[in-house]
């Protein structure tokens, strides 16, 4: 049975030091009652206290015991009220996501506001600190990545913050006293150098450009599309997620320069492929040398004949900008023609055209790296490749993003400054491009010593 709305404004009056607030609320008989709560010292402050308890008790029914909320519901109401609406990406909503369902899942997710200390909050980012052991100390749950546990503060430190204000359930957050554990890292005290990237050889790089272009797998399908994606990220050092959504008119060749515009993700809420802004927010320019310059001429002009080539079969794809929830998403989607009429299911499909929003404007997309019926090349083909190329030149240390790193590390070893090297990687921050490569190169070290000897000889 539904409450009976508490229409009147209630009212407030100072007893001693401080003021308190009284307004009507419904009995277990169906009568409407006085009631009164105590407020602050402060007349201002109390009259708003009564505001929102009106306003809490006509939606809810009931005023809320600030203690007897768990950290779930509370959770739960942040991200629904804090989260949700703000203009963060759909990549970082999923990350708050996960860390959600952790606290979901684990006890203090059940806990009430009023059973949660400083100690509970410690215990539970030491567990994920340091992982678990049983009492022979064997481990039963892994510890977790250090950018995992910056999510975890992310999260725990928004949900305590949001229980102090607006919703005043606290007067400090607990988190505040939390601290952050810095784990000991295993080391060999035998080994070589400290920890290197990964890196391939020019030589490597060859050879596995090499293989792609020539090898079939069991069901007589070739490699060829992914060759293109291995050489822009081999020269260029674009990120898998910017390759997959660099598009031709982002690159002046004659000019030997790109723009980094977007990035492709697949969007866990509307089960599509979207475009977004680069990592770090910002468009870039990247300049690139003749022998990419090449090697893009020829792939534009084998697209151009490979459009020839299957005609009104060769799949087009489309970007529709949507709002969803007041988010603006970039939906990519395919107009695909088959002889039988038949579409399977691919993981290289956007949404199907027909799926599209009549009312809203469709851009064309021509995107630089696509298979040769026209098929977008994402991510997970990105993926792909990693599996193909490690199964089958399993000497060869490869993964698109160690081909990132490549760029990077010959960069700096031709001589490139940090800041340029900053810049053509789309780093947000110059401590990023020294912490990364100032430990990875021994001809930048020996060359520096060999100048410091010919200073000293003279």
């Amino acid at each position: 049975m539904k409450h009976k709305i508490s229409y009147q404004e209630g009212s407030v009056r100072k007893r001693g030091r401080k003021y308190y607030y009284r307004f009507r609320m419904e009995e277990p008989d169906g009568t409407m009652k006085m009631h009164e709560f105590v407020g602050t010292e402060s007349k201002r402050e109390t009259e708003n206290i009564l505001k929102k308890a009106i306003d809490e008790y006509n939606e809810l029914g009931k005023l809320l015991d600030p203690g007897d909320i768990t950290v779930e519901e509370l959770m739960d109401e942040w991200f629904r009220t804090e989260i949700e609406p703000s203009s963060r990406a759909t990549t970082t909503l999923d990350s708050y996501r996960n860390v959600m369902d952790h606290i979901r899942v684990h006890r203090i997710g059940k806990l009430k506001l009023k059973e949660v200390t400083v100690e509970v909050l410690q215990a539970y980012v030491d567990e994920k600190y340091f992982g678990e052991y049983d009492a022979d100390g064997k481990e039963i749950k892994h510890a977790y990545s250090e950018s995992s546990m910056k999510e975890e503060f992310v999260v725990l430190n928004g949900i305590f913050k949001f229980a102090v204000y607006p919703k005043e359930y606290l007067k400090s957050s607990p988190m505040q006293h939390v601290k952050k554990r810095k784990k000991p890292k295993d080391t060999d005290i035998f080994g070589d150098e400290s920890e290197k990237l990964e890196t391939i050889t020019h030589d490597e790089f060859k050879k596995v450009v090499e293989f792609l272009s020539t090898h079939k797998n069991s069901y007589g399908d070739g490699y060829e599309y992914m060759v293109l994606p291995v050489q822009i990220s081999y020269y260029t050092g674009l990120r898998a997620g910017e390759i997959a959504g660099l598009c031709w008119d982002d690159i002046d060749i004659p000019g030997r320069r790109l723009i980094v515009r977007r990035s492709m993700f697949k969007d866990t809420g509307t089960k599509c492929w979207e475009l977004k802004v680069p990592k770090n927010g910002k468009q870039r320019v990247v300049d690139f040398g003749e022998t990419l310059a090449g090697i893009l001429t020829e792939a534009k002009a084998q697209q151009q004949r490979d459009r020839e080539l299957y005609g009104e079969l060769y799949q087009k794809h489309y970007c529709q900008i949507q709002s969803i929830k007041g988010r603006q998403h970039n939906m990519i989607f395919t107009d695909i023609r088959t002889k039988n009429g038949v579409i399977g299911s691919r993981v290289g499909h956007g949404k199907l055209i027909e799926e599209a929003d009549k009312k809203i404007r469709l851009l064309p997309l021509e995107f630089v790296c696509r298979k040769a019926d026209g098929e977008m090349v994402t991510i997970q083909t990105l993926k792909n490749c990693n599996k193909v190329v490690q199964n089958n030149l399993n000497t060869i240390p490869f993964h698109m993003h160690g081909l990132r790193h490549t760029y990077g590390s010959n960069m700096i070893a031709s001589g490139a400054n940090y800041k340029d090297v900053q810049e053509l990687m789309g780093h947000s921050d110059i401590s990023i491009t020294l912490n990364t490569y100032a430990h990875v190169n021994e001809r930048t070290r020996k060359r520096a010593v060999d100048l410091m000897e010919k200073e000293l000889a003279h």
